[in-house]
């Protein structure tokens, strides 16, 4: 079998063409990865920071007040975006302007 006879002596530029722009995606797709996985590493880094932080990390009561803190923002902003239009529609005052509850 003999694979070189049945290639078309017009196609051979076709051919190097496309073997050079295989080459040069194999290596964009190998910057493209190295820069994905640096990015990822980051994002999962600082997961995994924030994750040490509320299981309690250097000390052991700090995870506990990071999330009673947050849950006490949570339900502090829930408060407020439900009762501040009626209060601002009572009492206008420079705040209800500042976030557009009156106009």
């Amino acid at each position: 079998m003999d694979l070189l006879s049945a290639i078309d002596p017009a196609q051979l530029p076709f051919i190097a063409v496309g073997c050079a722009l295989l080459c040069v995606a194999l290596l964009v797709i190998g910057f493209v990865l190295q820069a994905l996985s640096g990015i990822i590493d980051l994002l999962l880094g600082i997961l995994g920071a924030f994750v040490d932080l509320l299981q309690g990390g250097p000390v052991a009561w700090l995870g506990c007040a990071l999330a009673i803190v947050t849950l006490a923002a949570c339900a502090g902003l829930a408060f407020l975006l439900v009762d501040a239009p009626n209060n601002c529609a009572a009492y206008p005052t420079n705040f209800c302007r500042w976030f557009g509850f009156i106009p």
